[in-house]
């Protein structure tokens, strides 16, 4: 990458410090394209401009400041095989994880941003005592014997993994999206939809060591790749509920957090989201249910050409190049031992 690009989406006075993180990554190493990423694969998401803006916006333009938490994400990445992993990880494990992760819906805001979802119901007894085991589990560690064993990762890896098909393949489509207000901005963060109908007193404090952890994860690996949750239908003790919760967030997705009661709800989602991407439980037109794969609003559809279905199949996908400057969006992942490789899109070069 070089210092003299042009810098897309950051203001003229912060431009300076954008300029020296760069120089200051690329001294150390962090901006050359990482062993375990294939040759083909695109670096949107891990290296590349939009993604270091974040890192920088999160450390409010302190270059050395976010240089130390790029750093920290790199190495965390390295350590834990995130790239290989990804590759290889279990359709099956990936899927679990979208049934405790906010996922996205396939929908987008009025800005272009992808709106995820997440009802807290479903993070019952049964799912955190899932999540706890993987928790408890050694991480995975890549081998080269040529041998493909089927991963067993701790669950810091999966729910990396789980968000780096956010950054490598859903910001980087609707990115791709020419139907938005500045579509020469790239799309970096998301929107997320949280219900909260039926949380309890019992079940957030069940909730503490997830909010830990993946708030560090998210903080740490994923900075700024949220730009504001709505916590829909809370109920009247939430401010109870909230006291609890709020220790265990971290202190710049807290301040992103928007509250709403019940009469709130829609009226207030209107003013950021189209009635055909505000779910039918809150009012609108679309017809979520919790755990789905991404329904594809029509733009998108046609963007991927995908005419016999508007879902995404499940497990990670991923962009790469082809031979003729394409991007080609891939399903990959592994089922049975037997990885996956299969072409679902391919898209010119935007922009």
């Amino acid at each position: 990458m070089s210092v003299s690009q042009p810098i897309i989406g950051i203001s003229p006075e912060h431009e300076a410090s954008f300029k020296l993180f760069i120089q200051s990554s690329q001294e150390k190493g962090l901006l050359s394209r990482p062993d375990s990423l294939e040759s083909r694969d695109l670096c949107d998401g891990l290296s590349d401009p939009p993604t270091l803006l974040r890192f920088l916006v999160a450390r409010q333009f302190d270059p050395d400041r976010a240089l130390k938490q790029f750093q920290e994400a790199c190495e965390f990445r390295q350590e834990k095989d995130i790239l290989r992993l990804y590759d290889l990880v279990d359709i099956a494990d990936f899927e679990q994880a979208r049934q405790i992760y906010p996922h996205w819906t396939g929908r987008r805001d009025k800005k272009g941003l992808p709106i995820c979802m997440l009802d807290l119901e479903r993070l019952d007894k049964d799912a955190l005592a899932r999540w706890d085991t993987t928790r408890k589990s050694n991480r995975w560690v890549y081998s080269q014997s040529g041998k493909i064993e089927a991963p067993n990762p701790d669950m810091l890896q999966l729910a990396s993994v789980y968000h780096d098909n956010l950054i490598r393949f859903i910001l980087p489509l609707c990115s791709m999206m020419t139907d938005r207000p500045n579509p020469s901005l790239p799309v970096t963060n998301s929107i997320y939809v949280v219900d909260a109908s039926n949380l309890s007193l019992k079940q957030a404090w069940k909730l503490r060591f997830f909010a830990q952890e993946i708030s560090w994860l998210l903080s740490t690996c994923y900075p700024e790749t949220i730009q504001r949750v709505f916590v829909c239908n809370a109920p009247s003790y939430y401010s109870t509920v909230w006291k609890y919760l709020k220790s265990w967030v971290d202190p710049y997705t807290a301040e992103k957090i928007v509250v709403l009661l019940k009469s709130e709800v829609l009226p207030t989602l209107r003013e950021y989201i189209d009635d055909a991407n505000i779910p039918t439980k809150f009012g609108g037109e679309f017809p979520f249910t919790h755990g789905m794969l991404p329904d594809l609003d029509d733009s998108i559809q046609q963007l991927l050409d995908s005419n016999s279905s508007k879902s995404l199949p499940p497990g990670p996908l991923k962009w790469i190049q082809d031979s003729d400057g394409r991007r080609v969006a891939l399903a990959v992942g592994s089922k049975a031992g037997s990885e996956r490789n299969d072409k679902i899109a391919t898209v010119d070069c935007i922009g």
